[in-house]
């Protein structure tokens, strides 16, 4: 039934089809990049730290970036913008690939493309939602925000199962083959498009950058809802980041394994968040109490996570225990990003939507850069595993006092509810 239902929702809806693959396809781009980077730059000195550093490079510039690039995704043809970006990325990688092939690609040249992608995403990350507003309804969006976040993963799981088994077997250069392909088909797909776009009002806005900048910050700090949406996705970004910038020394220090273990993390993470985010409509308890017993269930993984190994099982073990517990955070996750983007969505008109999502977007990745660089400078003294048991407190805790801010302020909206009643 409920698969009917999802084929019937995509032949019903062409525009957001195009876009729900061109993003399928971007995300298994995305995916190998991030495995790529990581497992090269680890390659190249062995170092937790300089995983951790660019991590936070790549966070850092869409940080810096994308409240800039706002005002013009709200004003410039929207379908352009996100070709343009790919054909970055496809530039990129290309270069990429001749400095490996050469044997030239050192840790700081990885860095700069780091930055360069960083930049080319600030463009596409709020030009890809404001698409998928302008392709769906109100009444579908709640659906269409479902589906599109879970066939997303989709696109993460295929490049991150691909991505750990071409590494591990056929090495980095088809890797980066596939990488080059992802971003191709985006392409293709997204110039498909025809979104309609309000050309006419380009030209004539073009010199109107600063004071449309201002209009997206002005909207944003007069609505407290969304100010609130904001901190809970920076909240969010910050309990992943011990995650993501750490995967390749998870799998190396923690359990001595090699790529096999990053792909066995990623994927049953990955089909986890694909899995919550695909069923998120038939939650009914869509409210903030999905980010706090998310942010728990997180938190509590990481330090199983760390405390695993002492455990002495067999391999098998291992990876089945792994696998179960990255299954399950997934799920929370799935459930926890899906009530984030379609809440936002529902909050912003149309005509703001390309300089909000920006500024959130900044918003939400602006305290993991910090984060990410705290990481690097504890391998000084702290084991990975320390990082992942201090790491995991301290996202419960935060996760704890976010509920109670939130409990606080639905009161407050239920007492005033009632004095306007009476």
């Amino acid at each position: 039934m409920y698969q009917n239902r999802f084929f019937t929702f995509i032949k019903e809806n062409r525009e957001f089809r195009h876009v729900l693959l061109a993003n399928i396809f971007n995300r298994v781009g995305d995916s190998v990049d991030t495995i790529l980077f990581t497992w090269i730059v680890y390659s190249l000195t062995g170092s937790a730290a300089w995983s951790a550093v660019i991590f936070g490079l790549n966070q850092g510039t869409s940080v810096i970036l994308q409240p800039l690039t706002g005002p013009f995704i709200d004003k410039y043809s929207r379908k352009r913008l996100l070709v343009l970006s790919d054909l970055i990325r496809i530039g990129l990688v290309l270069f990429l690939i001749f400095t490996y092939i050469s044997n030239t690609i050192s840790p700081y040249e990885l860095a700069v493309i780091t930055i360069l992608t960083s930049a080319a995403e600030s463009v596409h990350l709020p030009a890809a939602t404001a698409v998928v507003q302008s392709t769906l309804s109100d009444e579908t969006y709640d659906e269409g925000a479902g589906y599109n976040v879970s066939l997303s993963r989709i696109g993460v799981l295929v490049g991150t199962a691909f991505s750990g088994f071409l590494i591990a077997f056929l090495g980095i250069f088809i890797a980066m083959l596939i990488d080059l392909a992802s971003f191709g088909i985006s392409i293709l797909l997204f110039a498909m498009l025809h979104e309609n776009v309000r050309e006419g009002a380009e030209k004539a806005d073009r010199m109107n950058y600063i004071r449309n900048l201002r209009e997206g910050w002005g909207y944003l700090k007069g609505t407290k809802g969304l100010l609130l949406l904001c901190a809970e996705s920076a909240v969010l970004n910050i309990a992943v980041v011990p995650f993501d910038s750490l995967l390749a020394p998870i799998a190396a220090e923690i359990y001595h394994s090699d790529a096999r273990m990053v792909s066995i993390l990623s994927i049953s993470v990955t089909l986890g968040i694909m899995c919550g985010s695909f069923f998120y409509g038939k939650i009914r308890n869509k409210n903030y109490q999905l980010l706090a017993k998310g942010g728990i269930i997180l938190g509590g993984y990481y330090c199983v996570l760390a405390l695993l190994p002492e455990l002495h099982t067999p391999v098998w073990g291992t990876d089945v225990i792994v696998s179960v517990c990255s299954l399950f955070v997934g799920i929370s996750l799935g459930t926890m990003i899906t009530f984030v983007q379609s809440s936002f969505i529902r909050s912003v008109p149309e005509q703001y939507i390309g300089r909000i999502s920006a500024i959130r977007y900044s918003i939400s990745y602006c305290l993991a850069p910090i984060a990410s660089f705290i990481i690097a400078l504890s391998r000084s003294v702290l084991s990975v595993a320390m990082i992942f048991i201090v790491s995991g407190m301290l996202v419960i805790v935060a996760f704890a006092i976010l509920f109670l801010l939130n409990r606080s302020r639905m009161l407050q909206r239920a007492l005033l509810n009632s004095d306007n009643d009476e």
